[in-house]
């Protein structure tokens, strides 16, 4: 028998997917991204920039550059996942000036909902309850931000780990069976038309960010208000690539959308529930008081002299308000937040060298119910955190 070869180049891209005897793996490729336009090459096709994936008995295999053994992918459902994978990173390279985003995102009242998450927090599956209330997915792991802040779909539909969890709404597992596009035993894609799902190269612009809280047993589903900075960091752990991926340049390219824009904790463990509570919140602004913005962190490596040994501020890259709080880049392009009282200890001592009891002393006045013990020993540890990370240093006698 002769080898069946097929040959894709998705849109946009100067790159081509290799296919030998692997029908059913093109059909997987276009189930997992049917927003995504994928060419048909004549085949066979000698193109330097290739991915080239063939199945062999019962199994894919994709082969991997630099590594003498190929990747060893059990379903057309996987093989897929691990070419689109593939093809991500290539997209940011020829687009130097997007930044990929590691979260999901869904259309809510023209503007994305963001949910920053990590591996397995139940992004794909939250994307998945959006889209059987009628919303629009415009990713479920990764989304592009364009040079001006806006979020880009790449047109992938949701993939679901399997097996699904137990417990899921009547409805969500009815749409879910529906939607069965491509699956094999460790994932699932959907099978998602337009309504349900933005087209490679669709934008929005941003409208909040929910950071999730899965627990399993909680009752209902609560949106809490966030501060804004907790929204900028996890944007900044969860950015890919792009020629600003370094928290220096990728905290420059956020700020400006970060101020006014919602954040919020979403806590449960129904989908469906979690679908009804980001709606309310987006209504009311997520109106509910914000969490505590936390101090800065409180270091033990503190090697002053003592609490009358004055101190003076180091230079740093690059300094941003967000709300009450106080982002640093130091000179190495590492990020530091401050909280208000620390940002604005921060700003005295950029206006002449303070000791740490001096600064204590100003407090004291400024907060007559805290105790000048308590004072004295926050005041001290940040400054133990700013000298260890290289913010500020004793002053010359």
């Amino acid at each position: 028998m002769g080898r069946r070869i097929e040959v894709l180049q998705p849109s946009g891209l100067g790159v081509t997917l290799r296919l030998e005897n692997a029908p059913r793996l093109a059909e997987a490729l276009r189930t997992a991204m049917p927003g995504w336009p994928l060419a048909r090459w004549p085949a066979p096709a000698a193109l330097s920039r290739q991915l080239a994936a063939w199945r062999e008995a019962d199994c894919y295999y994709q082969a991997v550059p630099g590594r003498s053994r190929p990747r060893r992918l059990p379903g057309p459902a996987t093989a897929a996942c691990s070419l689109v994978a593939d093809l991500i990173p290539l997209f940011l390279v020829a687009r130097p000036r997007m930044v990929g985003l590691h979260c999901a995102a869904v259309e809510v009242g023209g503007r994305l909902v963001l949910f920053p998450a990590t591996h397995r927090a139940g992004k794909s599956l939250l994307s998945a309850a959006f889209a059987s209330a009628g919303y629009r997915v415009f990713g479920d792991d990764v989304l592009m931000l364009t040079d001006d802040g806006r979020g880009r779909a790449l047109g992938i539909a949701p993939r679901l780990r399997l097996p699904l969890p137990p417990g899921l709404p009547p409805g969500l597992a009815r749409f879910i069976a529906d939607h069965d596009g491509v699956s094999d035993a460790r994932y699932r894609y959907l099978a998602l038309d337009g309504d349900h799902l933005a087209g490679h190269g669709e934008t929005r612009p941003i409208g909040a960010i929910v950071m999730l809280d899965r627990l399993p047993g909680t009752p209902g589903a609560s949106l809490t208000r966030l501060p804004p900075g907790d929204g900028l960091l996890h944007l900044l752990g969860q950015s890919l690539a792009g020629e600003d991926h370094e928290p220096a340049g990728l905290l420059e390219r956020l700020m400006p959308m970060m101020h006014d824009l919602p954040c919020g904790l979403l806590r449960y463990d129904d989908p469906m529930a979690a679908v009804e509570a980001v709606a309310a919140g987006l209504d009311q602004a997520i109106v509910d008081a914000p969490s505590p913005a936390p101090s800065a962190p409180m270091g033990d490596a503190w090697s002053a002299a003592g609490p009358d040994a004055a101190w003076r501020r180091l230079p740093v890259q690059a300094e941003y308000a967000l709300g009450e709080e106080h982002f640093l880049v130091d000179t190495h392009g590492g990020v530091h937040r401050l909280s208000a009282v620390a940002g604005g200890i921060w700003r005295l001592l950029g206006l002449e060298p303070l000791a740490s009891a001096e600064v204590a002393t100003l407090l004291a006045e400024r907060f007559p119910d805290i105790g000048r013990a308590r004072l004295g020993r926050d005041v001290a540890c940040l400054f133990a955190t700013l000298a260890a990370t290289g913010l500020i240093a004793p002053d010359a006698p």
